[in-house]
């Protein structure tokens, strides 16, 4: 029974069975013509393209397996080498009459198989270099693909890298193939990319082929050598072979080319391979900096495809020694793939027979990210990780695209990675770091070497006969001399700021300064460290730090006679047009009061007039609450005088402010103007021997040669002042300061200021210790460090306390003698005619006054009331009435 009921089943079923054979077949020949013929011309050798066929093959078989569509490769190995290249991708597109042509041949290799197989033009061309490359004397064939981003965003990548570090020199290393020629317009656009951040190539070394040579590891290690030796230690590895890189780094790290100031920068060519290396590798490569493209490694199709291709690897090369992990380029070679096989499956469905025009609109979501394509390359803009090799990886410092420059990422919700947008202008905001530099460094490394040592150390001539003394040239034995000074100081207080330790010696230079820099250019220093003043002129020839000391030009003279010696000191307070006023007032007030007076008081009124005149001037002018029992008491008087009383108390106030400034200010007045003022009277001035002023002071101020007298010393300028032999000093303002605070009584500024570029040191042309010493003196500036060691410099330069006590200058008797003359002259008339009676004898003595103040030019007011015979009797001494 069991056996007839499985039968009636079978016989059931078979008509099914037929169908679904059917369909199979059916299945079959609908896609019959969707068969898609690629032939594949890479080098299998190498680890990039031993990835490459293993992708592309896995492609084919999950293609298949999720559309039915039957692709069929054509893989060709090809050694290194234009000619079989070529040779071998133009046999197989005529011999398999492929559809697409995958290849990771050169660009000109491609032109060459456009141009050569004119009717084959409709066969596109796919490139699976690193990078993509442009043509700037041909132009790219039409069918050509590049399944890459262009090698400009490489390099902005790499500028942005050198730029954050602030390197200024870099030396490119490359793998000269026939991928990668490296021609003129390479360099073009290397070198553009660099100059934006203030960069430049030092020098490019190119290794031919690993595959070409002999004994690579002697070639290697000759070039390694000649780059140590150089003083640019910034490497940059733009491309190379797996091959080349790995004995590169190994023969480095032997050389101790690897270890502390040594910088190392790998392209995305090479760092993109970290994943597959093993562990010798990485252990040579500690410090490292790179950058490699991006990709989505947590998505379900990335995890899926990273198991078939570790076993597919392992399955193929169980010998090789590297990781079986796949990398950016075994994930281009699948999609690149499935690119071209979506493509002709939408030309089958919309009878087109051209698959080119299809790939142009390719659109979708790969494993190495969105392929999409403009212009005959990748579309989408890369995201570049920044990587440093520690340990037994690398570890990740932060990434880079050209819209955002450098940031971070987050994870979101999706298990994908989203930028975090900082703006086009954050590059330096974010921190790339921590870092772990070659041989440990905790600081960012210079990058290059000073090409100095302890027995070969850095010549630096000083200015052993400058006349201020900042630097200070003694013999102390035979064969040792002893440099010290405020220059010194200052240079040894920047080198503790330096990354690194600076050997030098210091070698006087007698002769002046501008020859000295000149010995830069010649060679015969390294550098120079003076008072130098930065010039234009000087830039011919050397390059300069940051000024330590701001500084310009300044006119030296002498004071004008102390204003303060003339007696009549006390009447150049108030304009000669105030002290009228001020005498015409108080004889109005005078008139007034004695109008007043004379109504009021009868008995006032019986004196003569000169007596009541005289009362009332007495009281205008000498303060009446003063002397209350002889004031007039009348309150019309009083009103009168109240508001004359608080004028007069005014005008004390600003009189004695006044009198102060003038004798003690008036005495730092200069005796020279300005520079017209003595080119009028044919002036003689002097400067220092060796310095550019003398010859400022004839080409630009426009003085006369015999008119300049040349010092040799800065006590050399005291004597020749007092001998009459100039009359102005030009000094650099801080030589100036040091003249001023050195010989501070007797010497003042005048004129205005020449401003120039400030002191700084010198270097040859293109030295980089020129930024690095620039540095270390801002940060020495911002430590406050050099303005303690100028304000140590001017104490000792500073007049002794006996010069300051024996100078300081004592208000004496002759400012106030003409005063004293007066007071002490009213008072002494006073006194003879209460002392002497005798009308006769008062008559006499009178005369004597009057004759005495006439020839003094006293008031003539005062002359007026000496002139009363001998019954004359001063009004003030004679009490009035009680009213």
């Amino acid at each position: 029974m069991p056996s007839v009921f499985y039968i009636l089943v079978v016989l059931l079923l078979m008509p099914s069975m037929k169908d679904g054979a059917s369909l199979r077949r059916y299945n079959r020949s609908m896609h019959r013509n969707a068969v898609t013929s690629i032939g594949v011309v890479i080098n299998g050798n190498t680890r990039v393209g031993k990835e490459q066929k293993i992708a592309m093959k896995i492609a084919v078989r999950d293609i298949y397996r999720n559309s039915c569509s039957p692709v069929t490769l054509h893989v060709r190995d090809f050694p290194e080498g234009l000619v079989h290249a070529t040779n071998i991708a133009s046999k197989l597109m005529y011999s398999k009459k492929v559809e697409v042509l995958i290849g990771t041949f050169s660009l000109t290799e491609a032109v060459f198989l456009s141009e050569f197989h004119k009717n084959l033009l409709g066969v596109p061309i796919f490139l699976l270099t690193p990078t993509a490359m442009s043509s700037p004397l041909v132009p790219l064939p039409s069918n050509l693909l590049q399944m890459s981003h262009h090698f400009s965003v490489h390099m902005q990548c790499l500028s942005a890298i050198v730029g954050h570090f602030r390197w200024r020199r870099v030396t490119v290393i490359y793998e000269k193939s026939n991928i990668f020629p490296m021609d003129s317009a390479y360099f073009a656009a290397l070198s553009d990319s660099l100059r934006s951040v203030d960069a430049i190539i030092e020098q490019h070394i190119a290794f031919p082929s690993v595959s070409t040579l002999s004994e690579p590891d002697v070639v290697i290690e000759k070039e390694l050598y000649n780059l140590k030796r150089g003083g640019n230690h910034v490497f940059v590895l733009l491309h190379s072979s797996l091959e080349l890189a790995t004995r590169l780094f190994q023969k480095a790290n032997e050389m101790g080319m690897v270890e502390k100031g040594f910088v190392w920068i790998i392209s995305d060519e090479i760092a993109s391979l970290l994943d597959s290396v093993d562990s010798s590798v990485i252990s040579s490569m500690q410090g490292v900096l790179g950058y490699k493209t991006n990709i989505f490694d947590s998505s379900k199709s990335y995890k899926e495809f990273e198991v078939k291709f570790k076993q597919s690897y392992i399955a193929k090369f169980p010998y090789d020694q590297g990781n079986p992990n796949p990398t950016l380029f075994a994930l281009r070679a699948y999609d690149m793939l499935h690119a071209i096989t979506k493509s002709k499956n939408a030309a089958i469905k919309s009878n087109s027979t051209e698959l080119f025009p299809n790939l142009l609109l390719s659109n979708f979501e790969g494993l190495s990210g969105n392929v999409s394509f403009r212009n005959g390359e990748l579309k989408d803009i890369p995201t570049f990780q920044i990587i440093n090799v520690v340990g037994k990886s690398y570890r990740e410092l932060a990434f880079w695209s050209s819209e955002f420059g450098f940031f971070k990422k987050q994870s979101s919700k999706t298990g994908r990675k989203e930028t975090r947008n900082y703006g086009q202008n954050h590059d330096m905001l974010v921190e790339l770091g921590p870092i772990y530099w070659p041989g440990g460094l905790q600081e960012v490394p210079r990058g290059w070497n000073i090409g100095a040592t302890s027995e070969k150390p850095l010549i630096i001539g000083v200015p052993a006969s400058g006349a201020f003394h900042l630097v200070n040239v003694s013999i102390v034995a035979p064969d040792q001399t002893s440099i010290t000074g405020f220059v010194i100081d200052v240079f040894n207080t920047s080198l503790k700021y330096l990354p690194y330790d600076l050997p030098f010696k210091l070698v006087p230079y007698y002769g002046r300064y501008d020859d000295l820099v000149h010995q830069i250019h010649q060679r015969v220093f390294d550098a120079a460290v003076g008072d130098f003043l930065i010039l234009d002129e000087r830039y011919r020839w050397a390059d300069f730090s940051q000024p330590f000391v701001k500084s310009g030009m300044n006119m030296v003279v002498t004071v004008k006679e102390d204003k303060t010696k003339d007696i009549w000191i006390f009447a150049m307070v108030f304009e000669k047009k105030l002290w009228i006023l001020f005498l015409s007032m108080g004889l109005f007030i005078g008139f007034v009061v004695w109008l007043v007076e004379r109504r009021r008081n009868p008995e006032f009124a019986d004196g003569s007039v000169s007596q009541q005149l005289g009362a009332v001037f007495w009281f205008s002018f000498t303060l009446l609450f003063f002397a209350q029992k002889e004031s007039p008491r009348s309150n019309l008087s009083k009103i009168v005088l109240v508001p004359w009383y608080l004028l007069i108390l005014m005008l004390t106030i600003y009189f004695q402010a006044s009198l102060t400034s003038l004798m003690t200010v008036s005495q730092l007045l200069p005796s020279v103007k300005d520079v017209e003022a003595l080119r009028a009277e044919n002036a003689v001035v002097g400067c220092n021997w060796n310095s550019f002023v003398c010859t400022y002071l004839v080409h630009v101020l426009r003085f006369k040669p015999e008119n300049i007298k040349r010092m040799r010393a800065v006590e050399e300028y005291p004597p020749a002042f007092e001998r009459g032999e100039i009359k102005a000093a030009f000094f650099v303002t801080f030589h100036a300061k040091v003249f001023l605070t050195k010989y501070c009584r007797g010497y003042t500024l005048a004129g205005p200021t020449y401003n120039f570029g400030g002191f700084g040191f010198a270097f040859r042309k293109g030295s980089v210790l020129s930024t690095d010493i620039s540095q270390a003196i801002l940060k020495a500036t911002e430590k406050g460090e050099i303005e303690g060691l100028e304000h140590e410099m001017f104490t000792r330069c500073k007049c002794s306390t006996s010069t300051i006590n024996n100078s300081t200058t004592f208000v004496g008797l002759k400012p106030f003698s003409g005063l004293f003359c007066i007071s002490g002259g009213v008072a002494a008339v006073a006194l003879l005619v209460i002392v002497f009676p005798s009308v006769e004898l008062q008559s006499r003595i009178l005369s004597v006054v009057k004759e005495a103040i006439l020839r003094s030019r006293i008031c003539s007011w005062l002359s007026m009331m000496l002139r009363h015979r001998t019954r004359f009797r001063l009004p003030w001494l004679r009490p009035y009435p009680n009213s």
